[in-house]
């Protein structure tokens, strides 16, 4: 497929398109820098005649740029009009990614490759973390005893929202059309960044993910070599797990936490570390602050402070830089009921869309994006907003692609 799409005038927004995405997992910068530089070459060498008529029936764009419009009235009403002021920027996205996919209008092979292009960026970004781990080993070998040293030492952004591009990466790779070797080792590659990483709701969605590709691939993969496969995986995590003390503080007093029983495995620090009645604690906050104004809202990025201010009242001992870790309180929180509204229709669109396109794929990266941002709101960060816009629109093209090939086969 990737000798097919040959270099010409007609395509080299297609290029620049598949550089967006291969960059998406790095630095935010060049996300920002090839996003910009795509539109440029969109506009100037593809044909933008039935620009209008394709917003027209791409209803997905529409929910993103419908975010930005809520953001920007939010300034009327804002309790801290800078700080509103400085988040219109940053949301940005949401009205630039949805343009770049309108001026490029993607073909279905475009789209095709473009998916291969993210996964294979993921594979590049996890082997340049183990990479950098690998070589703070040696230059750094005497601080390596330190508590998190192996995360430090590893190559990130922002550990949750890089396992939900792994995992977004897994499902594509599991669902999508590669070779069962390359399959095989790029799963356990992202297990291992995943692990070490110690993210453990995006240990969760891994797992989750693996678990529906075993059920849909049920008769060829139950065989003892896949026994074995699962078996040295399980090992090696563990053995990984055990040799950080982060990571095995971070895991086992999830267990703990659940029922387990398992609190005689974490360290005293890891106990202090990793407390996972913090969220509530910052959750408990929101909606106390929420009740303030659910109507409308804080305003766009009104949200640290404020619930700095609810945390310190009600004598939590949390950063002041903290927010709600939940996208929907985080919505809810900074926009109000109609925040909470607009993210409902967000997941409902993105549902009925996969299945009636038969989109198990899509489906699936939904339903990462549901769970993930029940203890994350990432839409807080470029990395999440970012991907959140990149993939709905994606979702808005791939999916109208399929239903029209099944309409047209059937």
């Amino acid at each position: 497929m990737m000798n097919s799409f040959r270099i010409s005038k007609d395509n080299i927004a297609g290029y620049s398109f598949l550089g967006f995405i291969a960059v998406l997992p790095f630095e935010d910068i060049f996300g920002s820098i090839m996003l910009v530089i795509t539109i440029f070459l969109a506009l100037l060498f593809n044909s933008q005649k039935e620009f209008f008529k394709i917003f027209k029936e791409k209803k997905g764009l529409w929910l993103l740029m419908a975010y930005y419009i809520i953001a920007v009235i939010s300034l009327l009403y804002s309790q801290d009009f800078p700080e509103s002021l400085k988040k219109l920027s940053k949301l940005l996205a949401f009205v630039l990614i949805p343009i770049m996919f309108l001026l490029l209008n993607p073909t279905e092979k475009l789209l095709k490759l473009g998916k291969k292009i993210f996964v294979f960026a993921m594979i590049a970004f996890s082997v340049f973390s183990l990479l950098n781990l690998g070589y703070n080993y040696i230059v750094n070998y005497d601080i390596s005893h330190w508590y998190n040293f192996v995360q430090d030492s590893m190559y990130h952004k922002y550990m949750p929202e890089d396992a939900m591009y792994l995992n977004t990466a897994l499902i594509l790779l599991l669902f999508g059309d590669f070779k069962k070797n390359l399959k095989l080792l790029t799963a356990i590659l992202f297990l291992v960044i995943i692990v070490l990483f110690s993210v453990r709701l995006g240990l969760f969605i891994y797992l989750l993910i693996v678990t529906i590709y075993f059920f849909f691939n049920i008769k060829s993969l139950l065989n003892w070599k896949t026994l074995v496969i699962v078996a040295s995986t399980v090992f090696t995590s563990l053995l990984l797990v055990s040799q950080s003390r982060y990571a095995n503080d971070k895991f086992y007093d999830t267990l703990d936490k659940i029922g387990f029983n398992t609190e005689n495995q974490v360290s005293e620090i890891g106990a202090k570390y990793h407390k996972m009645g913090l969220r509530e604690k910052i959750w408990s906050s929101s909606i106390e602050l929420i009740a303030e104004r659910p109507i409308l809202g804080q305003g766009a990025g009104v949200e640290k402070r404020p619930l700095a201010a609810v945390n310190q009242t009600k004598g939590y001992d949390i950063p002041p830089n903290y927010h709600s870790h939940n996208q929907f309180l985080s919505s809810i929180l900074q926009y109000g009921i109609i925040g909470g509204l607009w993210l409902f229709f967000v997941f409902l669109y993105l549902f009925l869309k996969s299945v009636k396109a038969k989109n198990l794929s899509a489906f699936l990266i939904t339903v990462v994006m549901l769970i993930s941002m029940i203890t994350e709101s990432y839409l807080e960060l470029q990395q999440g907003v970012f991907y959140f816009c990149f993939f709905i629109s994606l979702e808005a093209y791939d999916s109208t692609i399929r239903q029209i090939k099944n309409k047209t086969n059937s």
